[in-house]
């Protein structure tokens, strides 16, 4: 605090300002960063749930072309084909060639993503297509030959091909019998890849469970054997579904896969970051760019500020110093008609007004002045007057004739304390006076705020006190505590006697926030704090006249919740 004291104008306004937009700053930046993290979560679980949607539309594509291929390893045509073409007609063979390549054309029509159907028949050294009856090919019989687990990975690879391949029996010899094959079409892969892109963006990858195959559509990054790899190593992991984050190059990519437990297969979709998270990112960069501005800024504006006050303010504080050293006879001028040429001329003013109280007790005059305003005004309160007879006006109309006589007369006895000419009363007097106070405060209230007279210790009702010293604590728990109370109000005045003290607590159960009760503690400690009001301070200023130093008012928080205002008098 001292260091802050220390400093010169420039600094202080700097540190000012930087206190004021450090925090709205900061807190910006919070607010973009968790924006930027719940969005970004946002697009991640939006595109994860795209490229599940995607592979459940490839298992139903798929889904019943494995079903239908089981059906034809017991089809009648094909396995007489198999097991009984040598004791068949001409007539016979041919009629059963031609259903069974009917059979296989409904197999090859069933969904685009088939580019041939076919039955490789060892016995027959021949290959039955749907629109071809060919010589077997020795190699592919052989590689397709193979059992596939037809629940979770029916696809052999070939040739670069995808392959759904039954052979019969599935047991050794396996596929002795016949072979089923399904080829799937490359060029629809690539096209239904295509599709599944995120706005015609980035690019899609359909990989085999072996990862010896896979086929790709759109932009995909020149180094994808390294996210193949990312995606083996969560798939190893039992990591079905996610995404990984990689750079390529000179760009960054989101990943997404989905494996397919029906299929064997994931699908891997590529999306550049720019292209979806990438206005997040302008916005950041706004954002830190306005950041690191903004010191400059305050720099350059206090600056401005400092050169534009520095030097009236300067001839200001010379003028000053030079007054400070009994000097009356310096002047200043001032050319502009901003603010500075009205402390010239007060300055001005001042001095020659100094000139001519200098020998007179001004200011004591002007404290006895102030403390008999005072004293007045704590006295008589106008505001309190207008309303308790505004409240007596209204009981009156509304002929509450018990309340009116109750009311005056209360208020009679408030106004015949109030105006009665002394300066301490014994405790008892205040006590009773506070009472009526109470109860003039009860009418108005519609008893909506009870008072709680503690009992008085037998050796206080004589103790001569100021006048007025306990009702200001009453009034201000009414006026700063309870007016706007929704829930019933409680005033509680205890008092307790000590071996060499006694000690009055007025406390309410208002609602008192910290920074109230910060401002009363500070109203009551530092004698140069400022406040509009000053009952409380005049309160303890009276009873350290009467009671010496040893006498206080502390002010903390009671167990009602609200302020508790504690008198401590010497005994």
């Amino acid at each position: 605090m001292n260091i802050l004291r220390r400093l010169t104008l420039y600094p202080k306004l700097v540190l000012t300002f930087l206190v004021i937009v450090i925090p709205f700053v900061t807190i910006s930046l919070l607010i973009n960063i968790r924006s930027e993290r719940l969005v970004r979560n946002e697009i991640t679980e939006s595109m994860q749930a795209k490229v599940n949607y995607y592979m459940n539309a490839l298992e139903d594509d798929f889904g019943p072309l494995v079903t239908l291929q089981q059906q034809y390893t017991v089809d009648d045509d094909i396995l007489n084909l198999a097991y009984s073409s040598i004791i068949m007609s001409s007539e016979q063979y041919t009629k059963t060639i031609m259903n069974t390549q009917k059979k296989l054309l409904i197999l090859k029509n069933l969904s685009p993503y088939v580019d041939d159907a076919f039955v490789n028949i060892p016995s027959l050294h021949r290959k039955i297509s749907a629109l071809s009856f060919n010589d077997l090919n020795p190699d592919e019989a052989a590689a397709l030959n193979q059992m596939a687990n037809t629940y979770e990975s029916p696809f052999l690879t070939y040739q670069n091909h995808l392959w759904l391949s039954l052979p019969y029996p599935n047991r050794p010899p396996i596929g002795e019998g016949f072979t089923i094959a399904l080829e799937i079409s490359s060029y629809a892969i690539k096209n239904s890849l295509s599709g599944f892109l995120v706005d015609g963006n980035g690019g899609a990858m359909l990989i085999s469970d072996d990862f010896s195959w896979n086929e790709t559509s759109g932009s995909v990054p020149a180094h994808r054997d390294q996210f193949r790899t990312l995606i083996q190593n969560q798939l190893e992991a039992g990591l079905n579904s996610g995404y990984e984050v990689f750079k390529d190059e000179d760009a960054t990519y989101y990943g997404f896969y989905e494996k397919s437990s029906k299929l064997g297969l994931t699908l891997a979709i590529f999306v550049d970051e720019n292209s979806f998270i990438g206005p997040l990112k302008q916005y950041s960069y706004w954002l830190w760019s306005i950041c690191i501005a903004a010191p400059l800024l305050i720099l350059l504006f206090s600056y401005q500020l400092y050169q534009v006050i520095h030097t009236p303010l300067k001839r200001l504080v010379g003028a000053f110093k030079g007054l400070e050293k009994g000097d009356l006879s310096t002047r200043l001028n001032y050319r502009s008609r901003d603010e500075f040429n009205y402390l010239y001329l007060q300055y001005n003013r001042t001095v020659s007004r100094l000139q001519d109280l200098i020998n007179e007790a001004y200011v004591h005059q002007y404290q006895i002045k102030v403390a008999e305003l005072k004293q007045l005004q704590s006295q008589i309160n106008p505001h309190f007057l207008y309303n308790s007879f505004f409240n007596l006006y209204r009981l009156a109309k509304l002929h509450e004739n018990e309340k009116v006589i109750a009311f005056s007369k209360h208020l009679g006895e408030y106004f015949k304390y109030v105006t009665k000419n002394a300066d301490s009363v014994p405790l008892e007097q205040e006590i009773k006076f506070c009472r009526s106070y109470a109860a003039i405060q009860g009418i108005r209230f519609d008893d909506h705020v009870r008072v709680e007279f503690g009992e008085v210790p037998q050796a206080f009702g004589k103790l001569q006190v100021p006048k007025l010293f306990l009702q200001p604590l009453v009034e201000n728990a009414y006026q700063h505590g309870l007016e706007d109370q929704t829930e019933a109000g409680l005033v509680r005045i205890t008092f307790e006697e000590f071996a060499t003290r006694a000690e009055i607590t007025v406390e309410d159960n208002g609602v008192l926030t910290d920074e109230k009760l910060s401002h009363i503690v500070a109203l009551l400690t530092d004698a140069d704090y400022s406040s509009e009001s000053e009952g409380l301070r005049n309160v303890q200023m009276r009873i350290r006249l009467s009671f010496g130093e040893g006498a206080e008012l502390k002010a903390d928080r009671g167990i009602l919740g609200g302020l508790r205002l504690t008198m401590t008098i010497p005994l």
